[in-house]
């Protein structure tokens, strides 16, 4: 069905929205509230993302997205409440295997908005979207074993832990485990 490498053109990166939440694709516009997302050491503690020093450096992280989406690899959403303005988090697909219809979802919010359930929110979308109209039929999560937020929200997501990967991950200087989960499409998903 999918080419290993796709071009841009054919993969959409449309606006999502929920109840409370809109998601777009980011541009230069979002790079101060992506620096101040990405310039808390909590929300970039268990991320391969090294905490930001500079404004410079959002617009690195922006270009970065970017590449990424024009190489058929991954999409990343700004995450915007549909009632104020200002970055909440991000959300998206990276290490998109076109061939095998897999990927590895990734997330961050900001501190002020742990716990009220909008990374579910935020998921369940992107998930939708992943599994009807990319086509996906495999969605892969990696978590460091402390990140117990990240468990939780995966587990009341249906995600199914399948194992450890022991010393999987080189993160700010150290090897770290990964523990694995994935979600397979739902039935009426087309194939």
């Amino acid at each position: 069905m999918y080419n290993q490498m796709m071009k841009t053109e054919s993969i959409p990166f449309p606006d999502l929205e929920t109840e409370r939440l809109r998601l777009r694709r980011l541009t230069s516009a979002d790079a101060p509230g992506l620096y101040a997302l990405y310039a808390s050491e909590p929300v970039t503690r268990f991320t391969l993302l090294d905490t930001l020093t500079t404004p410079e450096q959002a617009h690195e992280e922006l270009a970065r997205q970017d590449e990424l989406y024009a190489r058929g690899a991954g999409l990343r959403w700004g995450i915007f409440s549909q009632e104020m303005d200002g970055l909440l988090g991000t959300c998206g697909f990276h290490h998109w295997n076109h061939r095998d219809q897999r990927a590895e979802i990734s997330y961050d919010l900001a501190t002020q908005f742990w716990g009220q359930g909008i990374m579910r929110e935020a998921l369940e979308v992107i998930l939708r979207f992943g599994f009807l109209d990319l086509g996906l039929h495999r969605v892969e999560a990696l978590v460091d074993p402390q990140d117990l937020r990240s468990q939780n929200l995966l587990y009341g997501l249906d995600f199914m832990f399948e194992g450890v990967l022991h010393g999987h991950t080189l993160i700010k200087g150290a090897f770290h485990d990964d523990m694995v989960f994935a979600l397979l499409a739902p039935p009426n998903a087309p194939a």
